[in-house]
């Protein structure tokens, strides 16, 4: 009976969320970003200005550039005060999720690392962006909201 209330629930206040796992294995850093598809051509439709259907993955591909653009200005990486300029090598659509994959080799130990998660602040208010940091012996995360955009992670 609890489960029937809470799907209901669900169907009366829809959840917006997306999630971010950032991968530390040693200099080796692999960013994948999950985002609810429909939501991200909301995303995408305010900041290009323009509708943007991505609802198969030949859409998907087809509209890469603009997806990529996107997150870039959305989601920001900094390391030991470096920003880092990373670039989409995978993009993907899994159900009604669109997996976004990042990679890059950082030149300096990572002891620190920052996050500016602004994924789809501009469309919901009520958003959460839920981001995990995965290292060889620790797992660290944080749930960002409007008022909380950007946290700094210390190993």
């Amino acid at each position: 009976m609890i489960a029937f209330y809470l799907n209901f629930l669900f169907l009366l206040h829809p959840i917006y969320i997306s999630t971010s796992e950032i991968i530390l294995n040693n200099n080796n850093i692999e960013v994948k970003i999950r985002i609810f598809r429909d939501d991200l051509e909301d995303g995408l439709r305010l900041f290009h200005g323009e509708s943007i259907s991505i609802d198969t993955n030949q859409k998907l591909k087809k509209e890469s550039k603009k997806i990529e653009a996107y997150i870039k200005s959305k989601f920001k990486l900094t390391i030991e005060k470096s920003k880092i300029n990373y670039l989409m090598i995978d993009l993907q659509l899994i159900n009604d999720l669109v997996e976004t994959s990042f990679y890059f080799k950082s030149q300096l130990r990572i002891n620190k690392i920052s996050v500016k998660n602004n994924i789809l602040f501009d469309v919901y208010k009520i958003q959460k962006n839920v981001t995990l940091i995965i290292s060889e012996n620790q797992t660290k995360s944080h749930i960002f909201s409007f008022s909380d955009r950007e946290k700094t992670f210390t190993y």
